[in-house]
């Protein structure tokens, strides 16, 4: 069976479309699944095996699917044809670019509303919940017990920490990094916060990085990053693709409710996400090595939420990595 996916949604939304794809291939005997996204994460979940292929939804002629005209282009009908059932995550059922699809797909076509209902916000339910629920409408079912994650064997992660070492220049060891941005400024814990407990594992051995692209320098400037460098290194990358793959060197992440830590989830890195004002029931990163707290972040949950990171330096190992 082949199944397209379409998502039109930022790093942190496609990184969560990519649980809900792991639990359509487990529940339907392992298809091959097509990612359609306007994030380029997409490429990096081909190359790292959650899905068979990958394209930009841009080169697709995604804007056109949202045009004024009743029919699809012909190229693009063709294309979505090829595909035994197309999941879009672009609108509900009775959106505009979800009519148009129905018409040309029938009942291939499944509609999901990637955005949270009234009831998921006052319920505390997970998103990916609801875009199972909704899946269940059309009659299939998934089950999200258990988070997608990339499978790296041990030396495939040594040679990632091998390689994040080099990118910085030091010899290879417990790296933790931390990306201090996100999409709004009240979700983002203060840097002097941040700076005091990287402080801590710093005193306990680690090496402690910050890892930032260009959306930190777009709305701080390079002063901010001469800020966070009096502190520890500083890692600049302009690729999320790059991004994703050094996270992957490392032992240990803290971020905010960004895309980055929802990757970093993904990766099988232990991850810390620190929440602002977003409801983390709804949106929190998945993984099986991921603690959420919320602002305002003390020393002491800090800590809790370390589960013994402070001290313990050794590589961590997932059950079936």
């Amino acid at each position: 069976m082949n199944i397209l996916v379409l998502h039109n949604g930022a790093l942190g939304d496609c990184a969560l479309a990519l649980h809900l794809i792991a639990a359509m291939k487990q529940a339907w005997d392992e298809p091959l699944v097509t990612l359609a996204a306007r994030s380029p994460l997409a490429q990096w979940a081909r190359k790292h095996g959650l899905v068979a292929d990958a394209g930009s939804l841009d080169q697709l002629g995604g804007h056109r699917l949202y045009g004024p005209d009743a029919d699809l282009p012909e190229d693009v009908l063709q294309f979505l044809r090829g595909f035994d059932r197309v999941v879009s995550l672009l609108g509900g059922p009775t959106e505009a670019v979800s009519v148009r699809l129905s018409t040309a797909l029938g009942d291939c076509l499944f509609a999901i509303d990637p955005r949270p209902t009234e009831a998921t916000l006052r319920e505390g339910v997970h998103i990916t919940r609801q875009w199972a629920g909704q899946l269940a409408d059309y009659g299939c079912p998934v089950c999200l017990e258990q988070p997608a994650r990339i499978k790296l064997t041990e030396p495939e992660r040594a040679s990632y920490s091998q390689g994040l070492a080099r990118r910085l220049g030091i010899s290879p060891g417990p790296i933790m990094l931390c990306h201090p941005g996100s999409g709004g400024l009240d979700k983002c814990c203060p840097i002097e916060v941040l700076e005091q407990h990287l402080n801590t594992m710093f005193s306990k051995g680690w090496s402690v990085v910050w890892i930032i692209g260009p959306d930190e320098l777009e709305r701080f400037g390079h002063s901010y990053m001469e800020r966070l460098r009096a502190s520890a290194p500083v890692v600049f990358e302009e690729s999320v693709e790059a991004a994703a793959d050094l996270i992957c060197g490392a032992r240990a992440y803290i971020g905010n409710d960004a895309g980055m830590t929802h990757v970093a989830a993904l990766s099988g890195v232990r991850t810390l996400a620190i929440f602002g004002p977003t409801d983390p029931h709804v949106w929190r990163p998945l993984g099986n090595a991921c603690e959420v707290i919320r602002l305002p972040v003390s020393q002491a949950s800090f800590e809790v939420a370390m589960h013994g990171w402070v001290a313990n330096r050794s590589p961590l190992t997932l059950a079936g990595a």
